[in-house]
């Protein structure tokens, strides 16, 4: 990086600093540079130090004046070389700019590789933001950054909680098929984000609390045996009702075998189909759970969480896939979960569609960068 002070003289022409190609005690040689549109020009002068301590040129010649058999010879060190084609180097690149008037005819501009310095464009900006966004920062600095400017952390604080979402939804779209079976990765998934629930539920609600004890006999981890425990305990943030929440996984069945229908003749609006075992059985699961929860609410969830009620519960449902699926037997399924009073069935790709929209998620893209 080189710092070069520009003396502005008229029509894009400025002269430089001198560029000392070399020293010793009395005297030294300097390259004088010009610089304008059309590349750099310059004088090479020898100095000598004046009794005042300062340098003034010497030796001056009118060649014009000089004998047929006269000249002047000024040698070069290698390093003196060295130097004044470095320094051209750098005045050309200058020159390539265009020289401006600055104040007072002075400016003063910094030559450097693109790698050491930050171009301040808005790729730089968006770069430079993104890499903010993404950091970890200290309390200490945003209790600094609050104090100072407010409006800007409130808005950096919403810019990095989208940050941190958009990179969650990538996580789930990738895992939709690769953790398709592994129940107890989006038990986990959704435990570390709770805020995923909200997009699964029709009304807002609120988590209250995950792998919730909710009646009976103490559950014993999750086989089953024992109590009742759902997934995650919610509350409706408007009735202050409780919601169940039951995780199952993408890979769940929805649709059963062909129920009615001509199946030589598919498509016909006579098509129907059963469900899935693992569609109803986690229903009378998450119905079991909505019922136990009533009958130990005082006892049990009363107690835990004295704000919520047992008024209106609801059970919500996330299960499967609806890839693959043809017409028909997505319209069974549709009329199926439509029929379901307070409960609320979503597929795993319909969440995650909710998602994207939610917090401005382009799936394309994510499709494309796998």
């Amino acid at each position: 990086m080189k710092e070069i002070n520009t003396h502005y003289k008229k029509g894009g022409f400025a002269t430089s600093d001198d560029v000392v190609l070399s020293t010793d005690k009395t005297t030294r040689l300097v390259f004088v540079p010009g610089v304008h549109g059309a590349g750099v020009r310059g004088q090479l002068v020898r100095q000598k130090m004046s009794a005042g301590g300062g340098w003034v040129t010497v030796n001056e010649v009118n060649f014009n004046s000089l004998p047929a058999d006269c000249g002047v010879k000024i040698d070069l060190s290698t390093e003196a070389t060295k130097l004044l084609f470095d320094e051209l180097g750098v005045l050309y690149k200058l020159s390539e700019h265009g020289v401006s008037y600055g104040q007072d005819g002075e400016q003063k501009y910094i030559v450097a590789d693109p790698t050491e310095v930050l171009i301040v464009d808005d790729h730089a900006k968006r770069q430079a933001i993104s890499e903010l966004l993404t950091q970890g920062h200290s309390q200490e600095l945003w209790d600094e950054l609050v104090a100072a400017d407010p409006d800007l952390a409130t808005r950096l604080a919403a810019g990095q909680l989208q940050v941190a979402r958009q990179k969650v939804i990538s996580e789930f779209a990738s895992s939709l098929y690769a953790k398709s079976t592994e129940e107890d990765y989006w038990q986990q998934l959704f435990a570390d984000n709770p805020w995923i629930l909200q997009s699964a539920s029709s009304a807002s609600v609120y988590l209250l609390g995950s792998d919730t004890y909710l009646g009976g006999k103490m559950p014993i981890g999750r086989s089953g045996k024992g109590g009742v425990a759902t997934d995650f305990l919610m509350s409706d943030a408007s009735t202050k009702s409780f919601a169940v929440t039951e995780i199952k996984t993408p890979a769940a069945g929805l649709v059963g075998g062909q129920y009615r229908g001509d199946k030589a003749q598919a498509g016909l609006d006579n098509e129907t189909y059963s469900m899935h075992a693992d569609l109803t059985g986690a229903l009378v699961q998450t119905r079991n759970q909505i019922t136990v929860t009533i009958e130990n609410f005082d006892a049990v969830v009363g107690k835990a969480f004295s704000d919520i009620n047992r008024i209106h519960p609801k059970g919500i449902l996330i299960i499967g896939s609806l890839e693959g699926l043809g017409e028909r037997q997505r319209a069974s399924f549709n009329q199926f979960r439509h029929g379901q009073y307070s409960l609320t069935i979503v597929t795993f790709d319909e969440l995650l569609k909710r998602l994207a929209i939610t917090y401005e998620v382009n799936l394309e893209d994510l499709v494309s960068d796998e």
